[in-house]
């Protein structure tokens, strides 16, 4: 069994093609379980996520009356209770044909990777929060090359067996902007079982993260207030530069 892990706040717009997508990609190939907690929204996100609730089964929301930031993946993690994890940000808008499957059978194929994302859209408005090619090497992986380097949590997979191995580990170390729950989680799989991280390349999702999307779909002053309270200093750079850009 697949457990999805959703955390969101105030993303209607988002949680609409996300869900959209998502149903529409799935390869149905596996039993699953899709968990998702709404971090206090107050925008309509909590009334699309209880009708996905209704329509699938397989769908289970945690409501929480306020925002209690990324720690809740910690919570997402103990409730999971797949073979397989898969992560997804709540800015992902389009999948891949079968993601799901594609995910599972790379990560069976690559016996020493522990985590593995899909590959990312990238264009002149976003680079999908990859890094530089450069940070990568190629590698054969059954029937999949996979792309050793930085894997970040907007959709990726891990073995729920790994996961249980460092989640000790996971539960007493800092989540928060500055230490996200995919790099929390990469860190102890290759420093605890020395598994490696990396992108499947050319198999990509839509990952529509940064300053241009943001003010596209309505969250730029959002964002800003998310960087702000972290002191990303940076990112309140970069996404305060937006507000005044012409779409």
């Amino acid at each position: 069994m697949i457990s999805f892990v959703l955390l969101t706040w105030n993303r209607k717009k988002f949680a609409e093609e996300l869900l959209r997508s998502f149903y529409q990609n799935i390869s149905n190939a596996h039993e699953y379980e899709f968990l998702i907690i709404d971090n206090g929204s107050k925008d309509g996100t909590a009334e699309i996520l209880k009708q996905a609730q209704i329509k699938d089964t397989s769908v289970h929301v945690y409501f929480n009356k306020k925002n209690k930031g990324l720690p809740q993946y910690k919570r997402l993690m103990r409730l999971a209770k797949g073979d397989y994890i898969i992560i997804i940000d709540d800015d992902i808008i389009q999948f891949p044909k079968n993601f799901d499957d594609i995910l599972i059978k790379s990560i069976q194929a690559a016996k020493d990777f522990g985590f593995i994302a899909l590959d990312v859209i990238q264009n002149e408005y976003t680079n999908g929060a990859k890094p530089d090619q450069s940070l990568y090497k190629d590698i054969k992986a059954g029937d999949y090359i996979l792309s050793e380097g930085p894997a970040g949590g907007w959709c990726a997979v891990l073995r729920k067996a790994d996961f249980d191995k460092i989640k000790f580990y996971f539960y007493i170390h800092i989540v928060n902007m500055r230490y996200s729950h995919d790099g929390v989680i990469t860190k102890l799989l290759r420093q605890k079982m020395k598994l490696r991280q990396g992108v499947l390349k050319g198999i990509k999702c839509f990952h529509a993260c940064g300053p241009y999307y943001a003010k596209q779909y309505g969250y730029l002053e959002q964002d800003i207030m998310k960087y702000r309270k972290s002191n990303l200093k940076k990112f309140v750079q970069m996404y305060e530069s937006y507000i005044d850009k012409k779409s």
